[in-house]
Formats: C-alpha cells, structure tokens, sequence
C-alpha cells in the first residue's frame, strides 16, 4: 500500500521555523501530538535555504501555521522584511506568529510586539519565551489552543505503512489485513468488496494490532463504511470494556509509536521535495539577501 500525498498534506500543520531547542526542546512535540497538535521543527541547514522551506510550506500544505523565532541569526532573512514579504505574497493563507526570548528591558519587548502584532498585523501573535523550558510548554501549549492549532480534528491520523497491520475475527471467520491510518481514538483500513460485510455500529471484541512492533488488542465500533477504488474502507473507534476510547495504558504506549510514524511520514515527503529543489545560483541568492536589508 503506497502512501497517498494527498493524505499527508491534509489538516492543519503547525511549524516552528529554526526554534531555539534550549528553550523548547523537541521532545515537547510528541507531548503536543497527545494533545492533538500536529506540529514540526523547520531547521536551519546549508542544504535548502531557509526562505525556500517557507515557500515549500506554503505551496505544499493546506493548512499551516508558522511560527518564527526572530532570535535565530540568519545571513540570509531579515525576519521583520520576510515576514512582511510572505503576508503580502499569501495573504490570509499565510497564518503566522512569533516567538523571541525574554528580554530584560520592558522597552524592548513592547517594542518587539508593536512591530509585529500592530505594524505588520500578524494573525497568530508575538510572544516571548521564558528562560526555563518547563514554564514555555504552558506559554506555547496556550498559543496554540488561542489559534486553534488542532484544526476540526481532535486525535491526529498517522498514515500506515505495511508494518502497521490487525486481526480480527467476525461470524467465526478470521480477518487481517493492513490498516490504512490510524490515532489514538480510531483506526481504518480497505477490504475487497462483500468480503466482510458487517452493519454500522457494530462492536468487533478483541481486535488483534501489530503496530510496527507495538502488539495489542482492544475492541471497536464500526463508525462509518463507504466504497473506495479499491474496494471498501471501514473506520471504527477504539472502545474499552466499558467505553469509548482506548485503555490509558494503551494509549501511553501508542503515543510514542504514532507520534514517530507521522515524523516519519512527514520527514519522508519534505526530503523528497527537497530533493527536488532548483536552488538559486549563489549570485541570485546574493541579490536576494541584499534587498532584504
């Protein structure tokens, strides 16, 4: 089963563009994802310039949000012009906010946050960061629930490779297959047709998952069946013994492992894109950088 880009550049994405990883480590982002966030680190490299990535974001992904750290000293941005620049270029689909590190002059600060939230209009807003980084998980989990950074969906969907497979068993007839994506509430996968017709809203009992290693059992409900090209996809809700959703036990196993499946999915197809990059010659990215300043 090949992985459809289409899937993977749905629902709102949030990236955080050259992030100071002493003040919020990226560990955090797996703690987002739990939360319902789907978001990445956009690094600095010498492989792709960073206004190419911005660019790429944009043109690539539905839904984004993008979030600079302004403390990140860049040779090529001017981040005050490029922000500018981006907003002018997308307009409303360029949702952006931004971050920086505490200062000790209050002066400086409101100056920072009058150039950006009331010069430039930014939509997601300017906020610092504090020293310690346990305090800037409250501050940036905050911001992204202000913007609304989970999109329509609660739990986000992880996009299954081969590895990601289940069992069941249905009127005495053993089932299996691969399952199509998967979250930390529901699950999918195609069947061919009238090979496991079963009625809407049905509760499965002990559902057998090999989730790249990752093997556990848990009941579900049949949610929704509809006709694919293939041939049926079936979407059914993780139930407990005696309710919705999956044993918390469970779930603290399954954040880990679908967390590093999106990652994957994710990092897989940006390399991709990168790989197919036309970079500027190095005199056109010189007269890019000089009009920025």
């Amino acid at each position: 089963m090949g992985i459809s880009i289409k899937e993977l550049v749905t629902g709102r994405k949030v990236f955080f563009i050259t992030p100071d990883t002493s003040l919020f480590p990226k560990n955090y982002l797996e703690d987002f994802f739990a939360l319902g966030y789907e978001c990445y680190f956009i690094e600095y490299d010498k492989r792709v310039p960073l206004k190419t990535k911005v660019e790429i974001l944009l043109q690539v992904f539905n839904d984004v949000i993008l979030f600079f750290n302004i403390d990140f000293n860049s040779n090529e941005i001017n981040w005050y012009h490029f922000i500018r620049d981006i907003q002018t270029k997308y307009g409303d689909r360029a949702r952006i906010g931004v971050l920086f590190t505490k200062r000790q002059r209050k002066e400086e600060k409101l100056m920072i946050q009058k150039m950006y939230n009331f010069d430039l209009g930014i939509q997601c807003g300017c906020s610092q960061l504090e020293y310690q980084k346990k305090q800037n998980f409250e501050i940036i989990e905050r911001i992204l629930a202000a913007n609304q950074a989970q999109g329509r969906r609660k739990n986000i969907r992880a996009i299954c490779s081969k590895s990601y497979t289940f069992s069941v068993e249905y009127n005495k007839e053993q089932y299996s297959g691969v399952l199509q994506d998967v979250s930390l509430s529901h699950f999918s996968f195609i069947m061919p047709r009238d090979q496991f017709n079963i009625p809407d809203y049905l509760k499965l009992s002990d559902f057998r998952f090999n989730l790249r290693g990752c093997v556990f059992a848990s009941d579900a409900i049949l949610i929704m069946s509809r006709p694919v090209d293939d041939g049926m996809l079936y979407v059914f809700a993780f139930a407990s013994d005696s309710s919705a959703g999956l044993d918390q036990r469970i779930t603290q196993l399954l954040i880990p492992n679908i967390y590093q499946l999106m990652n994957n999915n994710f990092g897989n197809l940006i390399n991709q894109i990168y790989d197919r990059v036309e970079l500027p010659k190095p005199e056109a990215a010189d007269e890019e950088k000089s009009s920025l300043e």
